[in-house]
């Protein structure tokens, strides 16, 4: 569309526009978010909905069947009562979600996942999270139930816990399924034994391996028995209260466009308690729109790997609700191993994959899917992380040669804005960019130095891209309230209301962003010198040998100070046979001095070659770990000579001093 009177500042002028066509939003008339999945599905009933293990389940039993809603009430859920959940991929798990909507409960997606292996360590870290978001009742995993609930029971009770209901991974397998999850497990302990990831990993015979199975299974039983054979609070087992349902246990559909309906968390790193973030009946239906309305949506009857949790908001609305809107099937997967995330591929071959840079990047590598037709594969779309160039183009040469159409998507989000904000597709899916605000978004950029404010920046004449903070605004985004705590605090700017993401960008005159960094990645040196690790980052990865380069602050003995350490992870190149200092040599001397932009005081006075990064819960690079990780000696060091106004010379060397390199300045 032809822009007249362009102002130069983005939130006012919305370049992006132009590549849509004849909106029409359609949030207004809904008073639930079920309401709108089933009139999104009224001609679908019969179609599948959601496969688990083998199981298949329509439209109608997932949405249209009240029975879910009437066993909640039956045990006195009612409207606005806050139900914590404690489960990962089930079945049950959205079937629960949306029999409390329907009755105006709220649902809380807590990661289920113990983070130790001292059950009263985790058991504690839930009661914080308890005490902060004031659940009335909890759903959760038997094994959750277990180790995590039992302990704390006694403060359960305390904080006026009203009842615990109770969900097995197998309430919905039949006998085959049952089988089929047994031989997933016996499969993933083969393929680390192949590829040799772990020595340690015991070697079984399938026999052998299913007999440990169905051991383990049994003593879970005989333990949850045993936990539940004496409780403080009421203790219902899910498929017991289905199955008890009468028909005077009525539901009552509640008008909550605006009442809080879902409550997810955050998968950063930052804090102990994970940030929870709140969405409305509203925010949920203006979301699926807004998809919609991009583009991201789906096909009816294309098979989704619904592999995102729902804890994390990505994983409840541009992976599970935005499949169910399509008409699409969810194909529910509770637990896979990470490292052999391409197993799913060749045991479900979906047609929508989406999933995190670190799944995605490490497809080419699996040896069992390198004769495997994957035409079958539509869409490929990552978010939550960046991706190489070099990893982009590999992952389409891939589908390419495996018959795939596919040309691998990328998007940016945040769980404040319930996952995808922008997406990049057709023309302005370019390398490095992460493509165009969704319609029903509004994203500008202001100052990052400017923390009390928004002071929004605009394009000068002669300048082609703009680079600041994002700011977000739309019917999507949290009021950021809980319990009357401020959460996400709101920011106004000319009449309307944003959250600042404190993402950095940059933005080209056609309206297409690419991202920069985390501006609370930045740091300043022991000089003041402030180190922005994006600019760093790039300029590494664009060596041949470098697959990933992250780099964060320590503090140097030797500079008595804080100075950047650059953690890196090569392109299918064995460490053993890489000349360290060679190649940090090159990336100092080529890519860093050598390179106009760059100055000297950006080369990290550390380098450490690693064979892979830790991440977090969410695949996404774990930065606390990367800072907190202590030094061990197998670090190259870089001593720069340098006054503040000149650089001498600069040696390389292991840490332990066993090769020097010295390099005079030019």
């Amino acid at each position: 569309m032809e822009q007249k009177n362009l102002t130069g500042y983005p939130h006012i002028d919305k370049p992006w526009m132009k590549y849509y066509k004849d909106l029409k939003f359609d949030d207004n008339n809904y008073s639930h978010m079920v309401e709108y999945l089933k009139e999104k599905n009224k001609f679908r009933k019969s179609l599948i909905a959601e496969s688990y293990y083998g199981k298949e389940f329509t439209y109608d039993e997932m949405l249209f069947d009240t029975t879910s809603a009437k066993a909640l009430s039956s045990i006195g859920i009612k409207r606005n009562d806050l139900i914590l959940n404690l489960v990962p991929n089930l079945k049950e798990s959205g079937e629960i979600w949306f029999g409390a909507t329907q009755i105006g409960a709220i649902s809380d997606y807590i990661d289920p996942r113990p983070d130790s292996t001292n059950m009263q360590a985790n058991a504690n870290k839930l009661l914080e999270i308890i005490k902060f978001e004031k659940p009335n009742y909890i759903v959760a995993l038997d094994m959750c139930y277990i180790g995590m609930i039992k302990p704390i029971e006694k403060e359960l009770k305390e904080l006026g816990i009203k009842g615990i209901v109770t969900i097995s991974a197998s309430d919905s397998m039949n006998l085959k399924g049952k089988i089929d999850y047994m031989k997933d497990v016996i499969n993933y302990n083969s393929l680390k034994n192949a590829r040799n990831l772990n020595s340690n990993v015991k070697k079984l015979s399938w026999y052998q391996a299913l007999q440990d199975k169905l051991s383990n299974m049994k003593k879970m039983e005989e333990a949850y028995n045993k936990a539940t054979s004496k409780t403080l609070i009421p203790v219902y087992k899910y498929t017991d209260l289905k199955n008890n349902v009468k028909y005077e246990n009525l539901y009552k559909i509640i008008a909550a466009e605006d009442e809080i309906n879902y409550i997810g968390h955050t998968s950063g790193t930052s804090g102990a308690r994970p940030k929870p973030i709140t969405a409305t009946n509203k925010n949920i239906i203006s979301k699926l729109n807004q998809m919609e309305m991009a583009g991201v949506n789906f096909d009816t009857g294309d098979r989704v790997l619904r592999i995102l949790p729902l804890f994390a908001p990505f994983g409840a609305f541009d992976n599970y609700l935005l499949t169910l809107s399509s008409g699409a099937i969810s194909i529910d997967v509770p637990e896979f191993d990470i490292s052999e995330f391409g197993y799913l591929i060749k045991k479900y071959r979906p047609n929508i994959i989406i999933a995190t840079p670190a799944w995605l990047a490490q497809l080419p590598n699996y040896k069992y899917l390198q004769n495997l037709d994957l035409s079958c594969i539509k869409k490929m779309t990552y978010g939550g992380d960046s991706m190489s160039e070099k990893d982009e183009e590999n992952l389409n040469a891939w589908l390419k040669n495996h018959g795939s159409n596919a040309i691998v998507r990328k998007g940016y989000g945040m769980s404040e804005f319930l996952g995808c904000g922008t997406h990049a597709k057709n023309e302005y899916n370019k390398y490095g960019s992460i493509g165009i605000p969704i319609p029903g978004l509004t994203l500008g950029i202001v100052d990052p130095n400017i923390d009390d404010k928004l002071v929004p920046l605009k394009f000068e004449e002669g300048k082609d891209k703009l680079e600041g903070e994002i700011i977000v605004s739309g019917n999507s985004v949290t009021n950021g309230v809980l319990h009357e705590n401020v959460i996400v605090p709101h920011y106004e700017l000319d009449g309307e209301s944003y959250i600042r993401t404190r993402d950095l960008m940059a933005m080209d005159r056609d309206g297409i962003f690419y991202h920069l960094g985390r501006k609370d990645r930045s740091f300043a040196r022991f000089d003041g010198y402030k180190i922005k690790p994006y600019e760093i980052e790039s300029i590494i990865e664009s060596h041949p040998l470098v697959k990933q380069a992250r780099v964060v602050e320590y503090y140097d003995e030797n500079y008595r100070g804080i100075m950047p350490i650059c953690h890196i992870t090569l392109n299918n190149e064995n460490i053993e046979n890489i000349d360290s200092i060679k190649l940090v040599n090159e990336i100092v001397y080529d890519y860093i001095i050598k390179n106009p932009t760059m100055s000297s005081r950006q080369i990290p006075s550390k380098f450490k070659i690693r064979e892979n990064m830790p991440l977090t819960k969410n695949s996404k690079v774990d930065f606390n770990k990367l800072k907190n990780e202590p030094l061990d000696n197998t670090e190259i060091n870089v001593s720069v000579e340098e006054t503040n106004l000149s650089v001498g010379s600069i040696n390389i060397s292991y840490a332990n001093k066993e090769k020097v390199l010295k390099l005079k300045k030019d």
